[in-house]
């Protein structure tokens, strides 16, 4: 409980304070009796907190669990392999055809296209990820059935704040419910396919290029694209599971990518670029071993780095899976509200729904039970203090 108390004069300008002395005794007072009381004597928020006992095993079953965040998983580490991929043999593809003469400048000209695509495509991924999540934040502000006032989560801002969705609930804050997170990525993962699929068909075409500069134009392009979706890939992670789940959900997405993807796919690409082109292996003096025969073996070249290329369609695969999934549990969701009657179920009852988790806020609820009744701010006597405002809970 957070409160804001101004100070307010006795009429001869000295400054007074009985009544917040009184009511900070008083909740005091109510907290110590609080503690002593007996196990049985306790709220039954207090059961529902010791049930959610966070273990290591737990949290990978509870991710394991999440067919969204598996699909999203496996279509993430697809993407990462790529990109770690081109980013370790890049410049030797492009100098094995004979795009540059120094390997120097082609490794130099390489890693200065990928690193722009990141710093442009990221921030505008996040962009993207901010529309959609306001679009829905402004769609539930419109919707007369939305109390923003349940849960007893939702803070009050000052009426100067100029935040459009300042007052709103936050997609991502304490009261979103399944429906919510599955329609949050029924509009996400869409999206996020089809900035994959754009990158695709901007990088394919350097296949058939032979100069540097558009090369790496269309290179770039279809990066920046890929970058794109990286913002719209971890909150996509977090929601798929409930907020408690969030940081191991990431968790869960990075060392996937890692096991599945920056790891092995470094190791395949480089095998199969040995295989279609052997005399472009790289000798120990950082050099190819048979500079000719390398020149001669470009179409093995380009065959691998279309494989590269192509690896990144699982990415496409995994994320309409992913969006199907989400889609599944959207309708499942919306079917259990309507036979609970419009949606009136545990998420707006703020009783922590069937299983204690994935409604409200169990330590706010336990505490403003305790002081909502004949304890509470608004029937206790401010000895005049008209003036008192910007009550936070």
């Amino acid at each position: 409980l957070q409160c804001h108390w101004p100070t307010s004069g006795n009429g001869n300008g000295i400054t007074t304070s009985t009544s917040q002395s009184a009511l900070t005794r008083q909740l005091n007072s109510q907290k110590q009796q609080s503690v002593t009381q007996s196990p049985s004597q306790q709220p039954h928020h207090s059961t529902s907190r010791k049930k959610q006992e966070f273990t290591l095993l737990s949290e990978i079953k509870t991710c394991l669990s999440s067919p969204t965040l598996v699909s999203l998983s496996l279509g993430y580490a697809a993407m990462i392999g790529v990109v770690s991929s081109l980013g370790t043999f890049g410049g030797a593809f492009i100098l094995a055809l004979q795009l540059f003469d120094d390997e120097r400048t082609a490794a130099v000209c390489f890693g200065i296209a990928a690193a722009l695509s990141g710093v442009i495509g990221t921030p505008l991924g996040g962009k993207l990820v901010d529309r959609v999540m306001e679009r829905h934040v402004h769609q539930d502000n419109h919707n007369p059935n939305h109390d923003h006032n349940q849960n007893h989560t939702t803070t009050t801002s000052s009426s100067t704040s100029s935040s459009p969705i300042a007052n709103t609930t936050n997609p991502m804050g304490l009261n979103i419910d399944p429906t919510t997170r599955n329609t949050l990525l029924s509009s996400l993962l869409p999206r996020l396919n089809l900035l994959v699929l754009l990158a695709v068909l901007f990088v394919l075409p350097t296949l058939l290029m032979q100069q540097a500069a558009f090369f790496l134009s269309f290179l770039f392009l279809g990066w920046t694209f890929l970058f794109a979706t990286q913002t719209g890939l971890m909150v996509s992670a977090m929601l798929t599971v409930d907020r408690a789940h969030r940081p191991n959900a990431l968790a869960f997405l990075t060392l996937t990518s890692h096991i599945l993807g920056d790891v092995p796919a470094p190791i395949a690409l480089g095998w199969i670029k040995d295989r279609l082109a052997p005399e472009c292996r790289i000798g120990e003096d950082g050099d190819f071993e048979d500079p000719e025969g390398c020149a001669e073996e470009e179409e093995g070249v380009r065959l691998g780095l279309g494989v590269a290329y192509l690896w990144m369609g699982w990415s496409l695969v995994f994320f309409e899976v992913a969006r199907r999934f989400a889609k599944r549990g959207l309708v499942r969701t919306e079917a259990k509200e309507e036979r609970n009657g419009g949606g009136e179920d545990g998420y707006q009852r703020g009783d922590g729904g069937k299983d204690g988790r994935e409604g409200g806020n169990d330590v706010a609820d336990y505490y403003h039970s305790r002081f909502q009744n004949e304890h509470s701010i608004d029937n206790y006597d401010y000895e005049n203090e008209d003036d008192v405002h910007d009550t936070q809970t």
